[in-house]
């Protein structure tokens, strides 16, 4: 599977970004401050780094002119700096691209893919398995007992979603910024009806127990034990 590795403070930006490669096929490995990164692509050798310019203890600029003494992967900005300047200056410390942090995802991951970094076809035989429940990427679908859901794209990328952040709760807001690159306004039901039509996919499946667990005020989390 091909790393990106992303370096940036801002920890919902880093996991926007995160959750969304990790739906185009990559690993994804996060750094938060700059005095940590070069170690990090010294033990990990990421495809490509994901780089802030502004970040604490050591800014991008001078990670971007450490990197390029060893690194030959790709290195792109991705940075809420619009200047012509700072643009000019990463081409000169040897960034192969940048990229503004307003722009939608699917700019930021077609340069990616310039660089001739492309996720790996996932093998039908590396699933995402939880007991008898299995995510199937190739397909875009889950099945219970090897009967299909028949998921639409967007439920399964919701589902995927809330499943590999089992560990936590995760937000109605940050879903929508995730899948959707917009604000939860607090009104837009979207997100509850799709769950609502996972889970009685999941329940014509032969699923008996609730898997996506609605949090009150908070949002949801993903809980499976073997029936």
């Amino acid at each position: 599977m091909q790393k990106i590795l992303v370096i940036e403070d801002d920890s919902v930006v880093s996991l926007m970004l995160k959750a969304q490669l990790e739906l185009k096929g990559f690993e994804v490995i996060q750094v938060f401050n700059g005095s940590a990164a070069i170690r990090k692509v010294i033990r990990t050798n990421p495809d490509v780094v994901l780089l802030d310019i502004g970040l604490p203890e050591k800014n991008g600029y001078d990670i971007c002119k450490e990197l390029r003494e060893f690194y030959q992967g790709g290195i792109i900005f991705f940075t809420a700096q619009e200047s012509t300047e700072a643009e000019i200056a990463s081409f000169d410390l040897g960034a192969d691209d940048f990229v503004i942090k307003g722009a939608p995802f699917e700019v930021l991951y077609q340069r990616i893919k310039r660089l001739g970094v492309r996720p790996k076809k996932i093998d039908s035989n590396h699933t995402l398995m939880f007991g008898e429940l299995v995510f199937h990427p190739n397909d875009c679908d889950c099945s219970f007992q090897a009967k299909r859901l028949g998921l639409t794209q967007e439920e399964y990328e919701l589902f995927y979603y809330i499943a590999t952040n089992r560990d936590k709760v995760v937000s109605r807001q940050m879903i929508l910024k995730v899948l959707k690159g917009a604000d939860y306004n607090g009104v837009d039901r979207s997100i509850d009806i799709k769950v609502a039509r996972i889970r009685s996919k999941l329940k014509s499946a032969g699923l008996t127990v609730s898997v996506i667990q609605s949090v009150r005020s908070k949002g949801y989390q993903f809980y499976y034990t073997a029936q």
